[in-house]
């Protein structure tokens, strides 16, 4: 089991099957950004190195990615912090984590990761995962105490039920806490900010934090709303003011930032790819963030689990980002679901389509685990350099589809984030969105 494995069941379905690309014409070159976890590497692994960092990079490297989001962590963080309200991630109560800890006493993952970044020209952004706080499974291993001290905090669901996974971003103290993070790596040297908000959506629910200002405004009780009409698209506004106002604090604070070491620090958010609507629904108002200029780029993410039919396009996204001439990569899983087939047709189908719909690059989710596991390295690790050449992609995938004329329900749904759950792959049911 591993630190994905432990994700409570947020479930979903695939409603649409991977679209054939047309051919794109020659293009500039895209950035190809990989997703990387030391955390994941080491548990994969079962050994350190005492330069574990580096060895990862390294072998992203070897396989023409240059271009890393580097993990800091969720509740707990992967590197060295000096904040009071931080938790390192030291193991928990599996054996098979020792090493993990073994590893990140040792060496700050992010500072050692940014020394080899210097010496190879790489980039990194610090990801963070906004909004997954797990609970006290394995020992409370995976949150970190400030958040444990402070249930008060924890998100309702729809019914009431206490979501002991995320925290109400209507809590000031928590909007503080993770800007505190944030504004840590950027003073430490990350060249930029990943904010991860598919760990795990929806970010905002129905705290009392949430809730009461919303009913003693006299408005009608959002948990007896329609899901989807333009009342309960309203309440998902007021919800996704809170994570507005976390958002424009961590803006105003990466300037100061940005004016002490004379060096822009961008800020990526990582979003589900569906709807404008349903991000708003999930709690992520991008129409705002790029109108008020809180971020510079996005990645998508196609995570499916509502029981919606994910149009699965990245065209609406990249015209908005294209208004507001911002970067705009599009996103494939390296490593398949329950049920899933790794399928090297499937991925390359995927990307291209990403690329004729014409985003700046692509961003390779969990390339920690693709760069270790024999098989995923064998059918992935020689398309990884060629990628970010669209004319490449294309000639590949042309003959993918020649040696392999038709895909069998498991292998084309490889490249879908692996959270995305498939019931007729064996997943759990379908997320209602009545529960959103």
């Amino acid at each position: 089991m591993n630190r994905r494995q432990l994700l409570t069941s947020t479930t979903g379905v695939v409603a649409a099957s991977l679209m054939p690309a047309a051919l794109p014409a020659m293009e500039a070159t895209k950035t190809v950004w990989g997703i990387a976890e030391l955390w994941q590497w080491l548990y994969e692994r079962q050994a350190t190195s005492g330069h574990d960092s580096a060895d990862c990079l390294q072998a992203h490297l070897d396989h023409g990615i240059n271009h890393v989001l580097w993990a800091l962590g969720r509740s707990t963080l992967d590197y060295h912090s000096s904040l009071a309200t931080s938790t390192r991630y030291d193991g928990d109560t599996r054996p098979e984590t020792q090493v993990i800890g073994d590893s990140f006493r040792h060496e700050c993952s992010l500072r050692a990761a940014l020394v080899f970044a210097a010496e190879h020209d790489m980039v990194i952004y610090g990801r963070l995962g906004m909004n997954r706080h797990y609970g006290d499974a394995l020992g409370g291993g995976l949150r970190s105490r400030y958040i444990a001290e402070h249930p008060e905090w924890m998100e309702r669901q729809r019914g009431g039920q206490v979501d002991g996974t995320k925290v109400s971003f209507a809590i000031p103290e928590y909007r503080a806490e993770r800007i505190a993070i944030l504004l840590e790596v950027a003073r430490i040297g990350a060249h930029g900010l990943c904010l991860d908000f598919c760990r795990q959506p929806p970010i905002a629910r129905y705290h009392p934090q949430l809730l009461d200002p919303w009913m003693k405004a006299g408005r009608q009780d959002p948990r007896g709303m329609a899901v989807g009409s333009p009342e309960f698209l309203a309440w998902a506004q007021h919800r996704c003011d809170f994570v507005n106002l976390f958002m424009g604090d961590l803006r105003a604070g990466l300037r100061k930032v940005e004016q002490e070491s004379g060096r822009p620090v961008p800020v990526l958010v990582r979003i589900p790819e569906a709807t404008f609507d349903l991000n708003l629904m999930e709690g992520l108002d991008l129409r705002t963030w790029l109108k008020e200029g809180w971020i510079d780029e996005i990645a998508l993410d196609p995570l499916w689990i509502w029981d919606f039919d994910y149009p699965d396009t990245a065209k609406p996204y990249v015209e908005l980002a294209r208004a507001h001439g911002m970067k705009i990569h599009g996103g494939a899983n390296t490593v398949p679901g329950k049920g899933v087939k790794a399928n090297a047709r499937a991925f390359l189908e995927r990307i291209a389509r990403n690329y004729d719909e014409g985003v700046d690059g692509i961003a390779l989710f969990q390339t920690d685990t693709a760069l270790l596991d024999p098989a995923l390295q064998g059918l992935l690790g020689p398309l990884f350099p060629s990628l970010a050449d669209p004319a490449s992609v294309a000639e590949t995938l042309a003959a993918a589809r020649r040696s392999q004329p038709a895909m069998n329900e498991s292998e084309r749904h490889f490249g879908l984030d692996n959270h995305s759950l498939l019931p007729q792959l064996g997943r759990a049911p379908r997320l209602s969105l009545d529960t959103i």
